[in-house]
Formats: C-alpha cells, sequence, structure tokens
C-alpha cells in the first residue's frame, strides 16, 4: 500500500490555485484563446448524481465485512457553469450566448480512493481508472474488513481525515518556445613600424561572430492532485 501524508488531511492543489486560474462560483477559470473564451476546471471531485438527484453511494454491512460501492466524478454541474458563464458575460459585458465557456484540457488517468487515520497519514484503499472524459466518471466497487468499515462510517458521521478521492490532473498540452540571437563585431587595425631602412605598414582586419541559442518558454505538463474529504461529499449520516 502507499502511504501519503498531507498537512490537515488535505491536498495541497485544494488549498491554492494553480497559475493563470481565478475562482468564481467554486470553478477555477482561466482565459482561453480569445476575449470571450475561456476554460475551466473543477476544483474538487464529488460523487456522480443518479437520475433522481441522488449522489452514487453505498455502503452495505454484512455480517464480519462491509460493501463500499460509489461512483466518483471530476466535473461541474451545468446550472453552476451557467451561473460562471453569466458572471464571465457580465465582466466582459457581451452577451452571455457569446461568451464560450470549455473544459481545460486535461488528462485523468488513475483514481484512488485513500483510507486515512484522522491524523493526515493515508494508505491507497483501491484505485480505478476514469471515464477520460468530462465528468470523468470512476467507479469503485470493494469488500471491507470491520476497521476498514469503522473508519468509512467515521467519514460519514462528519469527520476529516478517514476517507476521500483523489483525481490526478496533468495539462494536456506542454508548449515549447526557442528564441536564437547571432551577434558580430569587426575591428580594423593599421599598424606602422620604423626600422633603419625606412617605414614600413600593414592593416588587418579582424572579424567575430557567435550565435547563442536560448531555450525559452519551455513548460513541462504539470500534474496536480484534487481530493475531497468523503465528510465534505454531502451524505446523510449513517
Amino acid at each position: 500500500m502507499n502511504m501519503d501524508k498531507d498537512s490537515g488531511g488535505k491536498a495541497a492543489s485544494n488549498a491554492d490555485t494553480p497559475s493563470g486560474f481565478e475562482q468564481i462560483q467554486g470553478v477555477l477559470v482561466a482565459r482561453g484563446d480569445g476575449p470571450t473564451s475561456w476554460l475551466y476546471r473543477p476544483r474538487a471531485p464529488q460523487l456522480a448524481l443518479s437520475a433522481d438527484g441522488r449522489a452514487q453511494f453505498t455502503l452495505i454491512g454484512a455480517g464480519p465485512v462491509t460493501m463500499l460501492a460509489l461512483t466518483a466524478m471530476w466535473g461541474v454541474p451545468s446550472a453552476t457553469l451557467d451561473a460562471v458563464r453569466a458572471e464571465l458575460a457580465a465582466r466582459a459585458q457581451v452577451p452571455v450566448a457569446q461568451l464560450s465557456l470549455s473544459p481545460a484540457p486535461i488528462e485523468i488517468g488513475e483514481v484512488r480512493l485513500m483510507l486515512g487515520d484522522g491524523q493526515g497519514h493515508y494508505v491507497e484503499l483501491a484505485k480505478a481508472r476514469s471515464s477520460g472524459v468530462p465528468p470523468y466518471h470512476a467507479a469503485f466497487n470493494l469488500m471491507l474488513d470491520q476497521a476498514q468499515a469503522e473508519k468509512v462510517r467515521k467519514a460519514l458521521n462528519g469527520e476529516h481525515g478517514w476517507l476521500e478521492l483523489r483525481y490526478a490532473a496533468t495539462e494536456a498540452i506542454a508548449t515549447r518556445t526557442t528564441r536564437s540571437s547571432q551577434s558580430s563585431e569587426s575591428v580594423n587595425v593599421d599598424v606602422s613600424l620604423r626600422d633603419a631602412e625606412g617605414e614600413a605598414s600593414a592593416s588587418a582586419s579582424l572579424r567575430s561572430e557567435g550565435s547563442v541559442e536560448a531555450l525559452s518558454g519551455y513548460h513541462e505538463p504539470q500534474t496536480r492532485t484534487y481530493s475531497a474529504d468523503a465528510a465534505d461529499w454531502g451524505l446523510p449520516k449513517p
């Protein structure tokens, strides 16, 4: 099992805002290619909702074992996106229909379900592959022993640090730009010499050239972890 420790049981990326992004209505947004083009990404994962609006989460005890099933997502509800779009349009003083709001180019790999000790230490309880497209659903279905089930129930009772979802999001595009410069310099030298037999003169022209190639704007793909503690999933207490 992997062991992690995060200050206060929170992933560091949840506490700050990625460069170029700002938060509106709890959603991270950044400017796109044009003045009315914007990109967004969720601030934290959450549980997916069924057709009737209920969280897709099940915890059933059966003797010494407990079954846990849930579906996670890393997305933004359409109503929230409408509110963000309206605020951005008002800021730009353009009709809402003219403003574009699209998911930021992101690659989501494995999604992890982490079990904690209430003190910031976590072990990996399970992992799953995401759907690969927004809202990046990931389904978990596993059996818990008694000790694991007790920790999950503590999380559902509102205690932080016992259970959380983690999504690792990698920027899909890396950019690289190069810059080169060339310089030259010439020097003319005149030399006069006098000896006993007369005077002799000579001249020489020296030229030097140099080129420098500098690498700038190199941007490695950045991977950030977005987490959500089970105490904040909004589930009813057992």
